[in-house]
């Protein structure tokens, strides 16, 4: 059979195939972006966001950082795949969009990291404050996490990066991000890798977190506001751990993970990326916007960096009398806001405390 030059070959595509199989020659995706999806992505992801912002300056939750360049990066990610959607053949929006979503589920990660270190400090008692209960170490939840999130998310940047660029160096018609993927090994390779870590942090994480909600059940007769407070924030941690450690799951199946396997099916159909990335990544969103850290936890505990010993005496201050002297009595909880912290020193008594103003 004689070879057809690639002028002639696209006549005939436009004559006798679809307008979809056409384009998927001159696209990076393996599927025709929706235009109304991306529209509709290219709104709420930044109005969440927005919001999500100004909670983080209206509570000044300064540890939660690592939430905002996260946020920051999906309203990125989304509008540039609104962009790519609308002109499939421009390659700057694509990158932007393949990388900013990818990569952003990290600082959620990490933001989710800071989050549970501050309720530990806040909500366990003091003499529970130990390896042995926690099954890690209070001072190092922040740094052991954050520190492997981070690496995760350079090992995935690298991968990320070397198959971006093999897709922008590639002058052939049918390049798509697929088909990077499968001529970078080393990049598909640190990509998997580093979501496998990232899976496996939060996945470890997660039981963590869950656990301590369980166990924390015990220490309801000494709780700080109880479920006015961060028993909510807790279960805000716990949602979003799951839903992110779904996302990774699904992000480490759909790569193809040679030249001739991998679930190509999640790859090569739009819906699995917004039912398996974009909407899990959009309920942690509301859930952190719902239950944002700012409501529910004091202003010590809120800063960029907790002064542990500074929190560790204001609430054993606030706790009854009864339970820092070691009996047994039974006292109904008070509710406590945010408010009733740091603003000075407390009267206690033998039914409960009191917080009065110096």
């Amino acid at each position: 059979m004689a070879t057809v030059p690639f002028s002639e070959s696209s006549d005939i595509f436009q004559r006798g195939m679809p307008t979809r199989y056409t384009h998927r020659l001159l696209n990076p995706y393996i599927y025709e972006p929706s235009i109304p999806a991306a529209i509709i992505g290219a709104i709420i992801f930044p109005l969440v966001s927005a919001f999500i912002i100004y909670q983080y300056f209206r509570y000044r939750s300064w540890f939660f950082w690592a939430a905002i360049i996260g946020v920051l990066m999906y309203t990125i990610g989304f509008i540039c795949r609104i962009v790519s959607a609308l002109d499939v053949h421009a390659d700057l929006p694509f990158l932007i969009s393949f990388l900013m979503i990818l990569l952003a589920p990290s600082f959620l990660a990490a933001a989710c990291y800071t989050a549970f270190s501050r309720v530990v400090w806040f909500s366990c008692p003091t003499e529970m404050l130990r390896f042995r209960v926690l099954w890690c170490f209070p001072r190092w939840i922040t740094p052991t996490f954050v520190i492997f999130d981070l690496l995760s998310f350079v090992i995935q940047f690298i991968g990320a990066s070397l198959i971006s660029k093999s897709y922008d160096d590639d002058s052939s018609r049918d390049r798509s991000i697929e088909e990077s993927e499968k001529k970078v090994g080393s990049g598909r390779i640190l990509l998997v890798l580093g979501l496998i870590m990232q899976m496996s942090c939060f996945a470890s994480f997660a039981v963590i977190a869950i656990r301590y909600a369980q166990m924390s059940k015990k220490w309801r007769n000494e709780d700080l506001g109880d479920w006015k407070m961060w028993r909510k924030l807790n279960w805000m941690i716990n949602i979003a751990a799951g839903l992110i450690t779904l996302r990774a799951i699904y992000r480490t199946m759909e790569i193809p993970h040679d030249k001739s396997t991998g679930l190509a099916y999640l790859q090569s159909h739009e819906w699995c990326f917004w039912t398996f990335d974009a909407l899990p990544i959009l309920i942690t969103l509301i859930t952190i916007m719902i239950f944002h850290p700012g409501r529910y936890l004091p202003r010590t505990f809120t800063g960029f960096k907790l002064n542990k010993n500074v929190a560790i005496m204001q609430k054993d201050e606030l706790r009854p009398w009864s339970v820092v002297g070691g009996e047994s009595i039974e006292l109904g909880l008070r509710e406590y806001k945010p408010e009733d912290f740091g603003r000075g020193r407390t009267a206690r008594s033998g039914a409960g405390v009191q917080s009065t103003t110096v």
